[in-house]
This record gives C-alpha cells, sequence and structure tokens, in this order.
C-alpha cells in the first residue's frame, strides 16, 4: 500500500473514496438524520456522488468517532471500516492521527488469501492522509508502516496451514526473514540439538516425521543491553499420545504463534534501528503420535540439566519453551520475554480479549503492562504463586509437566521459571487472543498478531 499525505481540503480530495468523520458529513450537506445514521462510533454510511455534490472523490465513507478520540479510538474505528474501503484504488482520509489511519487500514483491511482461487477482496493500493504531514507525522506513518507489516507477518505465518509449515519450513521462514532484514540467522538441527542437550525439543518432535530444530534471530542494537524473547514453535500440535480431538486440533496450526511473534518483533526492531539488542529463539516441532512418540512417564533432560517427568504429552508447549529459555539465560540478557499459545486455563480466566502476564520482575511487567496499555492489546497480569510448585514436584524427576485440573497458567509459568537462570523474566500466555473465531475492528477471523505491537513498544520503551 502506497501511503502519502496531501495538503487538500477534503472536498478537493480527488481520490475514488474519501474517508471523514462523521462530524464533517454536515459541511458538505449530507442529512444524515434522513438516513438514519446517527454517526455513533462503529457506524458508517458509504455515500456514492451525485451530480452537484460538493466533493471531488467518487464516494465518501462517513466513520461514527467521538470529537476527541485518541489514537487507539482512531485505530479500531478505521480497522472496522477497512473492509468497506476494499476494492477502492485510491483512499484519502480525513481523520486524527495519521499513524494509527495507517495502522487501522492495514490490520483491519488484512486478508490470508493465499489459498483463494479467485481472491475477493482488493486492498487499498494507495492511501492519501489529508494532513500537513509534519515531520512528527511523518516519523509515525513510518513506524506505522513498520509495525503492522509485523503484524500483519506473524498472522501470514500462523493462518498457513501445518502441512506447509513444518519445523524446516517455519526456519526457512525465518532464515529468509533475516536475510532481507540484514540480521543474523542460526539453526540448530535435531543433531545439534543432541549434541547441545534440548531434551525437551527433542521430547517433544520424536514422533513427527518432520524433525524438530531451534531458529535464532539476533539484533545487534546499538549499546542499549539485550533482551531475549523466546516463542513456542509448535508448527502442529496433535496432543501426542495424549491425541486431541479432531474439534481440538482443528486450529493448532496456530500453536506456534508465539514463535511467529518473536521473529516479527526482531524484524521490527531492526527495521526501526532500535538501541536495544534482541535475540529472538523459536524452539519449532511437531506434536505427533506414532511408534516413536514420548511416552507418559518418560523423563527428558533440558539444556540447563533440569529433569522432567511427562506427565501430559499435550502439555508439551512447557517442555520446548524450557530448552529455549534455559538457551536465552546463558546469554545473560537484561531481560528475557516469552509469548506461548500455551494452557486452556487463560481461556477460562480472561476469556478472547485479554492476554495472560506472569513472571518474576516487577519493573519488567509494569514495562509490559504500560505498553499493552498504550497500544490497545490488553494484558491481565496473574499471580507467581509459589506454593502451587509443590504439585510439580516429580517422585521420579526434579519436576512434572502436569501439576492437576485448576490454575494451570500459573502451573506452566511456575514450571518455566525454573529455566531463566535468575534473569528478570515475563510469560504471556496468548492461548485465547493469537487466534479467534471471528472478526474484530482490527482483522478477520484467524490470527491476530497479539503481543506484537506490545513488545515492539516494549522495547522502543527500553
Amino acid at each position: 500500500m502506497e501511503v502519502s499525505f496531501s495538503p487538500h481540503a477534503p472536498a478537493d480530495a480527488g481520490a475514488d473514496l474519501l474517508v471523514l468523520p462523521a462530524s464533517a458529513g454536515a459541511e458538505l450537506g449530507f442529512e444524515l438524520h434522513r438516513a438514519g445514521f446517527a454517526g455513533r462510533p462503529g457506524e458508517e454510511l458509504l455515500v456514492p456522488r451525485r451530480e452537484g455534490d460538493r466533493f471531488r472523490a467518487g464516494a465518501v465513507l462517513l466513520i461514527g468517532l467521538e470529537a476527541d478520540a485518541d489514537e487507539r479510538a482512531v485505530r479500531r474505528a478505521v480497522g472496522h471500516a477497512a473492509s468497506r474501503m476494499a476494492g477502492f484504488g485510491a483512499v484519502a482520509v480525513a481523520l486524527p492521527h495519521p499513524a494509527a489511519v495507517v495502522e487501522g487500514v492495514r490490520l483491519g483491511g488484512y486478508r490470508f488469501d493465499r489459498y483463494k482461487s479467485s481472491p475477493q477482496d482488493r486492498p487499498v493500493g494507495r492511501l492519501v492522509l489529508l494532513a500537513p504531514g509534519t515531520a512528527e507525522d511523518r516519523a509515525a506513518v513510518a513506524r506505522a508502516e513498520v509495525v503492522a507489516e509485523a503484524v500483519t507477518f506473524t498472522r501470514d505465518l500462523v493462518n498457513t496451514p501445518a502441512g506447509d509449515l513444518v519445523p524446516a519450513d517455519l526456519a526457512a521462514r525465518a532464515v529468509e526473514m533475516a536475510a532481507e532484514a540484514g540480521l543474523d540467522a542460526r539453526v540448530l538441527t535435531a543433531d545439534d540439538l543432541r549434541a547441545g542437550g534440548f531434551g525437551g525439543i527433542l521430547g517433544v518432535g520424536a514422533a513427527s516425521a518432520n524433525p524438530p530444530c531451534l531458529i535464532e534471530v539476533g539484533y545487534p542494537g546499538d549499546g542499549g543491553g539485550l533482551v531475549g524473547l523466546a516463542g513456542k514453535g509448535i508448527t502442529f500440535d496433535a496432543g501426542g499420545l495424549g491425541i486431541k480431538s479432531q474439534k481440538a486440533m482443528a486450529t493448532m496450526k496456530s500453536d506456534m504463534a508465539g514463535g511467529a511473534t518473536m521473529l516479527a518483533v526482531v524484524r521490527a526492531a531492526a527495521r526501526l534501528g532500535l538501541r536495544t539488542g534482541v535475540v529472538a529463539v523459536v524452539p519449532a516441532a511437531e506434536n505427533m503420535v506414532s511408534g516413536s512418540a514420548t511416552r507418559p512417564g518418560d523423563v527428558l533432560r533440558h539444556r540447563n540439566g533440569i529433569t522432567t517427568e511427562v506427565a501430559d504429552t499435550d502439555a508439551e508447549g512447557r517442555l520446548v519453551l524450557a530448552d529455549a529459555l534455559a538457551y536465552l539465560a546463558e546469554r545473560r540478557p537484561d531481560a528475557i520475554v516469552d509469548a506461548a499459545t500455551l494452557t486452556y486455563s487463560v481461556m477460562h480466566a480472561l476469556g478472547e480479549d485479554i492476554t495472560g502476564l506472569l513472571g518474576n520482575d516487577r519493573a519488567l511487567l509494569g514495562a509490559l503492562t504500560e505498553a499493552a496499555e498504550e497500544t490497545g492489546e490488553p494484558v491481565w497480569e496473574m499471580p507467581m504463586w509459589r506454593p502451587y510448585l509443590e504439585r510439580l514436584k516429580s517422585d521420579v524427576a526434579d519436576f512434572k509437566n502436569d501439576g492437576g485440573a485448576h490454575a494451570d497458567v500459573i502451573l506452566a509459568a511456575l514450571f518455566l521459571e525454573n529455566f531463566t537462570g535468575g534473569v528478570p523474566w515475563a510469560h504471556l500466555d496468548v492461548a485465547t487472543t493469537a487466534y479467534l473465531d471471528s472478526a474484530t475492528d482490527l482483522g478477520p477471523a484467524g490470527a491476530t498478531g497479539a503481543m506484537v505491537r506490545t513488545l515492539i513498544r516494549y522495547l522502543e520503551g527500553r
């Protein structure tokens, strides 16, 4: 999408579609009440041009928006209206907060149509922002384009069918992305994982014909310290020998959303030229069923020497993340953040809109919460109730990966903390927010790219 600024007044904008806040409709002679349009947030009215109208554009789209709407409100309103803009080649927008407009158009207008023989929606080709285009606005819009591209990069990976994105494919996409962005990339193969003691990743991937790997992409930054990012990269989760139902498997191509998120974030950090260095690590595996599958009761030894009894083969995310966190902790970064579609219990606790947040460092948790508030991606901190750690103690190993039916979001975080090596650490459970069955204001059903914008904002804040 080509984005430009224009000093023209809205009435003089010669675009295919002119987008205005509802309050501006009266200025162009629209009798809004006769159309049953009150201009409330969430309402839209598309009006084709008629002979004698006071505007040059082919049509006008009026959007309900409060007069004092902030960036989040503009982003959501534009995102909600983005589908109405599809099919118009050039769209001129006269709304406040140009950067939020760009994000709204890009995210709300996103479609994953790679497998459609005849894509139905034609995205906006040219976006004209009717604003003076100050240096500040231009910089904000340039940033918004990078951020929106990071979200769509994540969505594209997560929406890709699992048969076309096995661990080696995900690694190849990461290496390709790194080369384009000028980043360092490294892929540890199954042999490398055996030599390096990554027993969790190997155990989870043991049943698949597609071997596991560990993906590492690094951005050096410019003297602003180092943040480690770990993202769960289960490219398909059948549940292992504790096999899922067909219904539960239906969306399991999305079980690598955490990994896709972290790859997108390190890419964005490089494109934005952030001072903070970032290293993203993605343990990639398929959790499948075969004669070579890890059995309940088997014991896996992780990168840092800690052993885990596999009590539940469908609690595989924490097994691969344990290795990734231990590997990152060896680098002694200033902080580690992981993201994973990890537990069903976070769904029951927080629903579809809110990401679960846990960790062991108040400053880090506060910074992530603040970044989430600024970007409009809600998080809710849940307790690291350490007495529950007793539930994870094993009779035959150091820990087991299942502590019972209740409070699993807390138990999973308590398990993962053992692999962080004392580094300040935060865990984002995106099991609900990373993939949705219905559309939102900022995108269609499917992958959302949740927490990409939050993590970029967090890194900028450092």
